[in-house]
């Protein structure tokens, strides 16, 4: 038992230092030499893409978002499986990495050619002025995605000047082609073309407080094209930065608020308190003619409805408790098609993992899951990622990295969740679901262990769990998104403020 208890104390301890790691990933080289890549399009659906504006929420491109949609769902069906881009048989992973982007969060698609970073965050560097390696705040970055050269960089916010808590948001394109990215208690609307702010404003802190106690994780984009954000604060008095804010000085004392902005001018026409604190990001989803926005507080979730600009707590609906005693709050909610879908222990935490479906139609009607029950190596659970749900395919991927396992969960609306297939994996970063619903591909991370400081990104056969290629050993990111593009490639994103593309060639 001693034992047992030494190893998941080294673990609590290595986890956020693992997050932080900058300078052992600095000998990697950088192998973008400006030669161009994936000129012609070998995915017969992204190549079929005509990216551009939309009426709706997001940009119509492979990856307008870290998640894809607000549905929170991380299935990108402008994608392609292992087997359509390299079909003839054994494969290699080709990775090349380029740095100069430190505390790089997460990247997104827009027109072909065109990449967009978030960094900036993360960072505990101490610097005066931005630069390849250090940066003293959020930045917006746009690369050339044939090459891989940095276009422009345009720095959003100054987090170092006052000791603010500089923790992720997200950058995404909206649908009306400009980007947008949210970071502290600051949010911003750039030209894609030139970088130049446009506009940017401050969002709501809770009075008496210090503004840089405050920090927005991400946003989501709503049906009339709105954008809704949501708070967390740090404890009074705290200079943590980055995710020991979140995880060792937060302030759950301090309820979360949602906002919502129009997306001209940024103007603030709704907010809401949310009866909780709420570490994961806010989810929205548009259900029978109805749009609902899904928060998972300390111990429930809740529902609110956005009508007409304004945003209504659903009474007649839960709140659903969704964290059973020895289990830790939830990442961000996923839609799942009639169902809501939240995963525990974004902290680390003594119970198992578990997941809960909540019918939209009928909060009463909820069923429940530990996937890993029977699985337990050692005392502890951690996941900071949500699960990544297949609607079509009503199935469910998930992993504890402290156990080092990954689940495939089906669910049947009559009768709840059953085991699909279950590997050895261990990850913390959010996965991507790639292809067409009878034929998909899983992407997610794999601890590179011996080494604390790389890991290899497996594609597996989404079915049946088994494994189709892995990549050489390239920089950790810990908890960063896992994101497709165009020609079937995956960018993945390291603290050190390395991007490496990796693309299947037969």
């Amino acid at each position: 038992m001693k034992r047992a208890v030494i190893i998941i104390l080294i673990i609590v301890i290595a986890v956020p230092v693992l997050y932080i790691i900058h300078d052992v990933n600095r000998n990697v080289e950088n192998i973008n030499t400006g030669e161009a890549w994936h000129q012609t399009d070998r995915c017969l659906r992204s190549s079929a893409l005509k990216p551009g504006p939309t009426d709706g929420a997001w940009y119509r491109t492979v990856a307008p978002c870290e998640a894809f949609d607000s549905d929170r769902t991380h299935t990108f069906p402008d994608t392609c499986t292992v087997n359509e881009i390299a079909p003839s048989g054994p494969m290699t992973v080709k990775a090349r990495t380029i740095g100069g982007l430190p505390g790089i969060y997460n990247v997104v698609t827009r027109n072909r050619g065109e990449l967009f970073v978030l960094g900036g965050t993360q960072s505990t560097d101490q610097c005066e002025a931005d630069g390849e390696k250090c940066a003293t705040g959020p930045y917006v970055a746009k690369l050339d995605a044939f090459t891989l050269k940095v276009l422009w960089r345009t720095r959003i916010h100054n987090a170092k000047t006052n000791g603010d808590w500089d923790y992720p948001g997200a950058i995404g394109i909206h649908a009306n082609g400009f980007v947008y990215v949210v970071n502290g208690y600051t949010m911003a609307k750039l030209d894609p073309q030139s970088g130049q702010i446009l506009k940017k404003v401050k969002l709501p802190t809770p009075a008496g407080r210090e503004s840089g106690d405050t920090a927005y994780n991400g946003f989501s984009i709503l049906s009339d094209g709105s954008l809704i954000v949501k708070s967390l604060t740090r404890k009074k008095g705290s200079r943590a930065d980055s995710i020991n804010a979140l995880l060792f000085h937060f302030d759950d004392s301090v309820p979360s608020t949602i906002s919502v902005l129009e997306p001209v001018a940024l103007r603030r026409v709704s907010s809401i308190e949310v009866k909780e604190p709420v570490l994961g990001r806010i989810t929205a989803g548009l259900y029978r003619q109805k749009e609902y926005i899904y928060v998972s507080g300390f111990k429930n979730l809740f529902r609110y409805r956005y009508r007409g600009q304004s945003l209504i707590l659903d009474a007649g609906w839960g709140p659903v408790p969704y964290c059973p005693e020895g289990q830790k709050p939830a990442t961000a909610p996923a839609v799942f098609g009639d169902y809501v879908v939240v995963q525990t222990n974004f902290q680390i935490a003594a119970g198992l993992i578990s997941l809960t479906a909540v019918s939209q139609a009928d909060a009463s009607r909820i069923f429940r899951i530990e996937p890993f029950a029977g699985d337990r190596i050692l005392p502890g659970s951690l996941q900071w990622s949500l699960p990544t749900v297949d609607v079509a395919n009503k199935r469910i991927y998930t992993c504890d990295f402290l156990e080092g396992r990954l689940a495939a969960v089906n669910f049947d609306p009559e009768k709840g969740f059953s085991a699909a297939w279950k590997v050895k994996q261990r990850s913390l970063s959010f996965s991507a679901l790639k292809g067409p619903k009878e034929n998909r591909t899983f992407v997610l991370e794999d601890g590179n262990f011996p080494s604390l400081t790389t890991v290899r990104v497996v594609w597996r056969d989404a079915q049946t769990g088994k494994e189709l290629a892995r990549s050489p050993a390239i920089p950790q990111g810990a908890g960063l998104p896992i994101t497709p593009g165009f020609d079937g490639v995956i960018y993945y994103l390291s603290h050190g403020g390395y991007l490496t593309e990796l693309s299947l060639s037969p």
